[in-house]
């Protein structure tokens, strides 16, 4: 009887928890998806992609370098190796590489090829390295991801070869791969992710402000405060920091695989706020290729065998 009554006062906390959790992926797909939009609105109008990249990290690390001084870098617990690959991937190379492609392709581009296929790197990656086995149904879904991608780039490249789309979907393809190596390295690497976040802000921001200032031409300074505000927003809070809280409360309620498939949102919600704030409606072959890349990405994180 007492077993009873415990097991209903804990259902109401547990119901709880799992709403909560799935407003907090809700809240992933929508600020992956708008950071996506917010970003490729700022590479093609007064900021440059090495801006956006400063703002990123420089903003991210004004809030986050107590944590860092607390933790310490952690060289020897991670190893200078993986070290340099979390803050190489999920750094300067990876918000670069992402920012330069959206001067090409469109936000509904970046928010397939970049943030959807993440998880299809992971895989690639862990089965590579470390000899990870998967199940019939990963491989089908890995399988509907490159059909997805496909459709995608071979749309860029035979109907729309002069606008150079191509151009920005590999790059997309690379970025995701930069992300995929900082994940790999990052679960290997003993530490939590707001000490994996915290070492990729700040670093990055100690070792690109002054490539930024000496290397390019700083922008923020002569564009309009209104678009430099949006942008400060934009990537270093929203993205940086909300993101991965939102993110890490996602997975500790839900799980990592069920987590992993509010990623998957992300595209389809990227294409709703492009059509509307930029007027980038996507080609039907586009839109197959997203959900497809939709339907692959669901069957890789929730195809695991259970362990």
């Amino acid at each position: 009887m007492k077993m009873g009554v415990v097991e209903e006062a804990g259902a109401p906390a547990a119901r709880r928890s799992l709403v909560i959790g799935v407003f907090c992926g809700l809240a992933v797909a929508l600020i992956w998806s708008s950071w996506s939009v917010a970003t490729r609105f700022a590479v093609t109008t007064s900021l440059g992609p090495h801006d956006v990249t400063f703002l990123r990290f420089g903003v991210s690390a004004l809030f986050l370098w107590p944590v860092l001084a607390r933790k310490g870098l952690g060289v020897a617990q991670i190893g200078m190796v993986r070290l340099s690959i979390m803050v190489l991937g999920a750094g300067v190379p990876f918000m670069l590489l992402g920012s330069v492609g959206m001067q090409f392709a469109p936000a509904s581009h970046v928010a397939t090829l970049m943030i959807g296929t993440m998880p299809i790197w992971v895989a690639v990656l862990s089965g590579l390295l470390f000899g990870e086995r998967f199940t019939q149904r990963q491989l089908g879904g890995m399988a509907t991801v490159v059909a997805g991608v496909l459709c995608i780039g071979g749309y860029a490249l035979l109907a729309d070869r002069a606008a150079g789309e191509w151009r920005g979907d590999l790059l997309f393809l690379l970025a995701g791969l930069c992300f995929a190596s900082f994940t790999v390295a990052q679960r290997r690497s003993g530490i939590g992710p707001w000490h994996a976040t915290a070492l990729v802000n700040v670093c990055s921001a100690v070792l690109f402000t002054p490539v930024y200032f000496f290397g390019f031409t700083p922008n923020i300074f002569t564009a309009p405060p209104s678009a430099i505000g949006f942008q400060v927003v934009a990537q270093g809070i929203l993205v940086a920091i909300l993101g991965m809280y939102f993110y890490t409360e996602a997975v500790r309620r839900l799980g990592a695989p069920r987590a992993a498939i509010f990623g998957a949102l992300a595209p389809a919600l990227a294409v709703l706020i492009g059509a509307v704030f930029l007027g980038e409606v996507p080609a039907w072959l586009t839109l197959t290729g997203i959900g497809l890349v939709m339907s692959g990405v669901a069957l890789v994180v929730t195809g695991a065998a259970r362990r």
